[in-house]
């Protein structure tokens, strides 16, 4: 599949700028954004990817289905296709670029935000008139036009909580009123940060592609790193009624015994511990879904796997399914000081940092250049995600 070379999907604007003044602050409309844009998936072939297990997808249906604004989640058979109307639908299909590789030099356009940010590529197809309603999304997102036109209305003020249509399984606005609207065409793209309200309607049949990036709730957070540092810790330690606790009235939880809580707190959810870091990276590099497949024909050692991208001529790639990040540790920390820690789908390897910046600085690998640098404890680990399918290659 033809992967294009943009500058930045931004046009004529600096990435600085665009960080400076519209990230996660204001809507923007950039035209033309992928010049000469050609949908990389036809209408059929994603309704067959929403008939797949694996696949998270989803039909709406604002008009001619059993209600307004009817969803159906996947997997999809095709007598759910027979059966849909001729105008006022969208099929939505998630994790695109997870299930087919060769989709990642789209999203692989916006690495001026931090890979491990992003969440996926969704695509939606719209019959004539077709819309998901007038919505808000939680997260940041990058929308390009495919095929046909779409209308987008949007509005920046503030949703109520209860401002929803009731009775339905999708959250939708009852009361939306526009500020403003832009008609996308081919190759255009508006970011629109979270919380900003928008209508995409279809001018004729449509189609787009949205590009994601995480929005996870201080909830979710908190609750994560509660869970990782309970896990291994041992039932054993009990709290200890202090010995200020036992000199007052029986009914009395005196302020030792608060005290005693704080400390117990303190030790192991200390937000300036190095296991923080090591949270993090494993959290946001967990993909939270599996669209893997180990290697036919595992290879041995680094020679068998140069041979065979050689004799194939093929390239070595990231799979787009797995989420690599890496962080430093700290210089005061007692291994040396161009260690890392290397995440891959939720777990964290010791490499060095070299290493783990020459594997992640695009999305094709340079082999050659890997193993130079590369200790024998990293040379077997290049082996491990090859093997697994974490590496792949591309035929």
């Amino acid at each position: 599949m033809l992967q294009k070379e943009l500058k930045t999907p931004l046009g004529d604007m600096s990435v600085d700028t665009f960080l400076e003044e519209y990230w996660q602050k204001k809507p923007l409309l950039v035209k033309q954004a992928f010049p000469d844009f050609e949908t990389p998936v036809s209408p059929d072939e994603l309704a067959g990817l929403s008939c797949e297990e694996e696949i998270n997808s989803r039909i709406v249906i604002e008009k001619g289905g059993d209600h307004p604004w009817q969803a159906i989640h996947g997997p999809m058979d095709e007598e759910v296709f027979a059966k849909m109307p001729e105008t006022h639908w969208t099929l939505v299909v998630n994790d695109l670029e997870k299930c087919i590789p060769e989709l990642a030099w789209i999203t692989d356009q916006f690495r001026f935000i931090p890979e491990w940010h992003l969440d996926d590529l969704m695509s939606s197809w719209a019959a004539p008139e077709g819309s998901v309603g007038p919505h808000i999304d939680l997260y940041d997102v990058f929308i390009l036009q495919g095929d046909g036109k779409r209308r987008w209305q949007i509005s920046t003020q503030p949703v109520a909580e209860d401002n929803v249509v009731p009775g339905i399984a999708i959250r939708l606005q009852k009361d939306f009123t526009p500020e403003f609207e832009w008609v996308l065409e081919p190759g255009d793209m508006m970011y629109l940060p979270a919380g900003v309200s928008h209508h995409g309607i279809s001018i004729g049949e449509s189609s787009s592609y949205s590009i994601g990036f995480r929005a996870t709730s201080h909830t979710d957070l908190v609750n994560d790193f509660i869970a990782h540092m309970t896990n291994e810790l041992s039932i054993n330690k009990t709290y200890q009624l202090p010995h200020g606790a036992l000199k007052s009235h029986p009914n009395e939880i005196t302020p030792a015994a608060i005290e005693e809580i704080r400390s117990i707190f303190r030790q192991y959810l200390n937000p300036e511990s190095q296991e923080l870091g090591r949270w993090f990276g494993q959290f946001v590099s967990d993909s939270k879904v599996d669209y893997l497949n180990e290697c036919e024909e595992p290879v041995e050692d680094l020679s068998q796997l140069k041979q065979l991208l050689m004799e194939e001529g093929v390239s070595l790639l990231r799979h787009p399914a797995s989420q690599f990040a890496f962080t430093k540790l700290s210089s005061d920390d007692s291994l040396s000081e161009q260690t890392c820690l290397l995440f891959v789908d939720g777990q964290d390897y010791q490499v060095s940092e070299n290493f783990a910046k020459k594997l992640c600085e695009q999305r094709k690998v340079n082999l050659d250049e890997l193993i130079k640098i590369a200790a024998k404890n990293e040379q077997d680990f290049i082996i491990n995600l090859y093997n697994s399918g974490k590496l792949y290659p591309d035929y």
